[in-house]
């Protein structure tokens, strides 16, 4: 179980200290990502390219800012990508949702085991479905390369951050045989992201500076919302101008209005969600508005 032996190896520095404990966490995530399965990126834009889909605003022409929409790790549901991508719609945004456990063949049942274990699929070897999907948006006529936005929910999130850190660092994804090519990110959106043991912003800086958008929920009770505020504070040392938002009542997943009705209903928070709507409406508006 790959986050089991994560985890186990992890403890075992504690007594290095900070940065020996760095270290040490850096060189058994590189022993990880040697174990992962590589793809060249045209392998990796080819693996996930039947389950994309995509959503163009009404209004406004091409060529249009992209925002590219991952998951969290149970999956991804019709209803939750809908209502987010009608979202970025109205602020003019073509939305290129990426739905990477279906392409794996990975069902919501074996995810819940696996891959929010951190047993399989974790933020670095995921982050190669970023840059393909970053090199499937730049290949698209219809939209504007200079106005990415990446937005991750959870390990959605992680992933995306992931992906940065990776990038600063002059890494490649662990899925991917080489670095992919460099690509300008005009922001990030990051819905209470995994920042903990086996993140790599934990270790390296992000090179590029896109605007960053960051939730947490006070009482998450999937993640910690402390590691991501330290995180969070991190970026911001480093020169990312990240806006941190925390709902200090909320629990993760507090803006999947979906849930309503089901055995999670309780992680919707009406309030927390509308507020966080309206933020992502706003920094996506604020991107959209700047001249292609």
């Amino acid at each position: 179980m790959r986050r089991r032996r994560l985890t186990l190896a992890l403890a075992g520095a504690a007594a290095l200290g900070a940065a020996g404990f760095a270290n040490r966490e850096a060189l058994v995530l590189g022993a990880l990502g040697a174990s992962t399965v590589k793809r060249t990126l045209d392998a990796q834009m080819a693996l996930i390219t039947p389950a994309i889909e995509i959503f163009t605003p009404a209004a406004g022409a091409a060529p249009y800012p992209a925002l590219i929409q991952f998951h969290g790790c149970s999956g991804h549901r019709t209803g939750w990508t809908k209502a987010w991508a009608r979202i970025a719609n109205d602020a003019g945004f073509l939305v290129i949702a990426v739905d990477s456990n279906g392409v794996r063949n990975i069902d919501r049942d074996t995810a819940l085991e696996t891959v929010c274990k951190g047993k399989e699929l974790i933020g670095q070897e995921r982050a190669g479905d970023v840059a393909a999907a970053i090199a499937f948006a730049r290949a698209r006529p219809d939209v504007d390369p200079a106005r990415i936005v990446l937005a991750g929910w959870s390990h959605g999130a992680w992933t995306v951050m992931d992906y940065l850190a990776l990038e600063g660092a002059g890494m490649a994804p662990s899925s991917l045989t080489g670095r992919p090519p460099a690509a300008p990110i005009a922001g990030a959106i990051l819905f209470y992201p995994y920042c903990g043991e086996g993140s790599w912003s934990r270790i390296h800086a992000w090179r590029q500076r896109p605007k960053a958008l960051m939730f947490t929920a006070g009482k998450d009770s999937v993640v910690s919302p402390q590691e991501c505020r330290e995180a969070a504070a991190k970026l911001t040392r480093e020169g990312v101008d990240v806006d941190l938002v925390d709902y200090p009542g909320a629990d993760h997943a507090f803006d999947d209005a979906t849930l309503i009705g089901g055995p999670h209903a309780h992680y919707y928070d009406e309030a927390s969600a509308k507020d966080s709507e309206r933020r992502v409406g706003g920094f996506l508006n604020a991107i959209s508005s700047v001249a292609p």
